[in-house]
């Protein structure tokens, strides 16, 4: 019983929160995949994955907190999101994620449009989940994860130029992750479920960025609080869900000098809907809002993020 519980509350985190740091400023590069992990807490044994389609788009233009409507610039990130878990224990677990990756900008001048893009396998991430604490009410687990540099860092233009950092799939750096996360069941209705999460990424350096540099992503630090409910209807079981999201970067830093125009701070609300066809199997979409940006410089920043996929479980 308790297990079917969790189960069903790792649903309902996995479609408010699992997939919500792809919310990138012009100076982030390839997706951080460290905000994407953390699949349902699930008894020993069981394998689980989830697959997903997520659309970014980035088109305002704004310095500091004032929006400048010039239509000038845009980004779009495209990413395919594998995550494959095991439960090695009933409290140790293994989470892998692996990414594709399409990087889009264009720049609307006088004199025409400059269209960049790329396209490539991004970063991939190894995160072991430790639970914690476990009742019939509340869990509350901890993770330690590694984003290891499989992504291409070499992309270029048509005319042989090397992509700059924010447009290359990879980020051609290690990085250590912490991962926090914990809900109460019921805790307003018997079918209900507040959660939190929280998301540290300590960076690491590129120490061959456009072949003789060194670039290195600021720090991040994610921070989720949500509220998710379950509806039976019929044999259908559905769980909408709302949460608010605050996330701080640091600014970029290329050859140990802080980037220009780099870190920030936002606050997006994050609903979503999973819809479950059975225990072992369900879809989920969720959508990330912008409600408040307070950025470095001048940056695009994002504008709205759609994600949808798949989650299911085999043994």
């Amino acid at each position: 019983m308790i297990g079917g519980r969790v189960l069903v509350l790792g649903m309902i985190v996995l479609c408010s929160g699992h997939f919500t740091l792809l919310a990138q400023t012009c100076c982030s590069g390839g997706v951080p995949v460290s905000a994407n992990l953390g699949l349902p807490i699930v008894e020993k044994g069981i394998w689980q994955a989830s697959i997903s389609y997520d659309f970014n788009r980035l088109a305002t233009l704004k310095s500091g907190r004032s929006v400048i409507a010039d239509g000038s610039r845009a980004r779009t990130t495209h990413s395919v999101l594998l995550e494959v878990g095991h439960a090695i224990t009933g409290r140790l677990s293994a989470d892998v994620l692996l990414s594709v990756v399409r990087q889009e900008r264009k720049i609307t001048q006088i004199l025409g449009e400059d269209f960049t893009s790329s396209t490539g396998v991004g970063d991939a991430t190894v995160l072991l989940k430790y639970l914690v604490h476990q009742s019939a009410r509340t869990n509350m687990s901890i993770g330690l994860g590694l984003k290891a540099p499989i992504g291409s860092t070499n992309k270029k233009r048509e005319d042989g130029i090397l992509l700059s950092a924010d447009l290359q799939p990879g980020s051609g750096a290690w990085d250590g992750i912490l991962w926090l996360n914990g809900s109460i069941d019921g805790f307003w209705g018997q079918a209900s479920t507040l959660f939190a999460s929280f998301i540290h990424s300590s960076k690491g350096t590129n120490d061959s960025y456009l072949d003789t540099q060194e670039y290195r992503f600021g720090n991040e630090w994610q921070m989720l609080v949500g509220y998710g409910r379950q509806l039976v209807l019929g044999s259908t079981l559905l769980s909408p869900s709302v949460g608010f999201r605050y996330r701080k970067a640091k600014a970029d830093q290329i050859n140990a000098e802080i980037l220009p125009s780099s870190g920030g701070d936002w606050i997006f609300v994050n609903p979503g809907l999973s819809y479950a066809i059975n225990p072992n199997f369900s879809w989920q979409a969720n959508m990330d809002i912008p409600l408040m940006a307070d950025i470095v410089g001048t940056q695009v920043t994002p504008t709205y993020r759609i994600n949808a996929g798949i989650y299911f479980i085999f043994k």
